[in-house]
């Protein structure tokens, strides 16, 4: 008792006298412990709104522990153990997606759980057990053929877009697109005609409910889509969307890999095509709402040596990119580099040497912190097996603690939540990411009247300039 009082005194000796030092963005956060790490690759990470992290790929084990193809964190790195998964999955788990009760879509390639057969599609409870209320009966397939789940997106309403190689979904004809019910049936109400001729890698939700997509498809609903297209709300072409003659590229070096919408609407696509419009355009592009290159973005010769794997956006407006590339604009930037909100390099933001290997998946957490996995066995020359946290913006050093003054109240909240202090700048951001709403004018409260219910991350701007967050919980 004695020591655990005089820890206690020393720590707060520490934060009265603000010696200690901000991270660094780009340095490895040591206070994460992975030991050996995984046995095979992580290739995508959720981070839940009370920081624990889940990881899906194609391991077997982690730091020693046997865990198939899922697997939750806690916050320092170790395993959480009251996520039990039994045997988990047969095989790899490509995407995860977090519901605002807190239970977890995943899909993949798989054709059971806990040895209980689920073809490519699961809701698990937040304990890891299987949610019986989702009944996805035959699951995914293609008769002859292979079939898997590449992406999962949630809408507003409930309903799950999911996105891969299929052709049947429960027996009934869904071409590598489809949206479910909340319940696992299929939604009859989206679009039932010819879709997407090839893979769907990527589904992401704009604000007003249209749907981007993206992939290895040239083809959507009969007409030449090529790599992306924008469905309305039923499934439907969105004409108004100007793409042109799309994403072009050698062999498979079209596909588009991962698409991120910034809060002004604008959308970022990553991937291994090489023009867009039948313009270079190097592994990364940002168009304006209406399908068309914004010129504001700027990346010179961009990543000319290989793919974009995954992008993540920062409430600061700095865009994270991962893959396999080995530079951006002609200067060195192993599988990680972070640009600003005009598409330059963020020299801030020192990775050193890198990666040894591509990056899959980039996830911020809500204390600016961020969590990478990939393929990768080091980092800036050190050992980290396929997953590493790095520091970054808005991650709170001691210091940053001692000067947190500012309340968010109440919370839980109904409709209005209120700051201590004046604010700007503020982004209401749900578990996955996604910018529920932002208000740029500097003020003391903000209507949240319009949320569903759920856990959601508030990140402000104070007066001097400091950025902070915290979670809140809509009731």
């Amino acid at each position: 008792m004695k020591k655990a009082l005089l820890f206690t005194l020393a720590f707060v000796l520490l934060l009265l006298s603000g010696n200690a030092q901000a991270q660094t963005d780009g340095t490895l956060d040591t206070s994460f412990v992975v030991g050996t790490g995984f046995n095979s690759a992580p290739v995508t990470t959720v981070i839940q709104p009370d920081g624990k992290i889940l990881l899906g790929g194609s391991f077997s084990n982690y730091n020693g522990i046997d865990r198939n193809r899922i697997i939750r964190l806690n916050q320092d790195g170790s395993v959480d153990t009251s996520f039990m998964i039994g045997t988990g999955f047969d095989s790899t788990v490509y995407t995860i997606d977090l519901q605002p009760d807190g239970k977890i879509l995943v899909g993949g390639n798989f054709t059971s759980y806990n040895d209980i057969a689920k073809n490519r599609i699961v809701r698990l409870n937040t304990d890891g057990s299987l949610d019986t209320s989702f009944t996805t009966e035959d699951g995914f397939s293609t008769p002859g053929g292979m079939s898997f789940l590449l992406t999962i997106a949630l809408q507003s309403d409930g309903k799950i877009l999911v996105g891969g190689r299929f052709a049947k979904y429960n027996g009934t004809n869904q071409q590598n697109i489809a949206r479910l019910n909340a319940d696992g049936s299929a939604d009859t109400s989206f679009y039932n005609g010819p879709r997407a001729d090839f893979d769907v890698n990527v589904i992401a939700l704009q604000t007003d409910g249209k749907i981007l997509v993206g992939g290895s498809f040239t083809n959507y609903g009969g007409i030449n889509r090529n790599y992306i297209t924008r469905l309305n709300t039923n499934g439907t072409l969105d004409t108004s969307f100007n793409m042109g003659t799309g994403f072009g590229g050698s062999l498979s070096g079209s596909a588009v890999r991962s698409i991120a919408l910034q809060t002004d609407g604008k959308i970022l696509v990553g991937g291994y095509f090489t023009t867009y419009k039948g313009i270079a355009q190097n592994r990364i592009v940002r168009l304006n709402t209406t399908g068309n290159v914004d010129p504001s973005f700027i990346i010179g010769t961009g990543i000319a040596n290989f793919y974009v794997e995954t992008i993540a956006l920062q409430p600061d407006g700095k865009i994270l990119l991962g893959g396999g590339f080995t530079n951006y604009n002609g200067i060195s930037q192993n599988r990680i580099v972070r640009l600003t909100s005009s598409g330059s390099i963020d020299a801030s933001f020192n990775t050193g040497i890198g990666f040894d290997n591509p990056v899959s998946s980039i996830s911020i957490q809500s204390d600016g912190k961020i969590l990478v996995a990939g393929y990768f066995s080091k980092y800036k020359g050190l050992a980290q097996e396929q997953i590493a946290r790095l520091n970054g913006t808005g991650a709170l050093s001691v210091a940053d603690v001692s000067k947190k003054a500012i309340v968010f109240y109440p919370n839980p909240i109904n409709d209005v939540l209120n700051f201590s202090e004046e604010v700007s700048n503020i982004k209401i951001t749900d578990s996955s990411g996604k910018v529920i709403n932002e208000v740029s004018a500097k003020t003391k409260s903000v209507n949240v009247s319009n949320l569903v219910k759920g856990i959601y991350f508030v990140t402000a701007t104070t007066n001097s300039g400091k950025m902070i967050s915290n979670k809140i919980v809509k009731e």
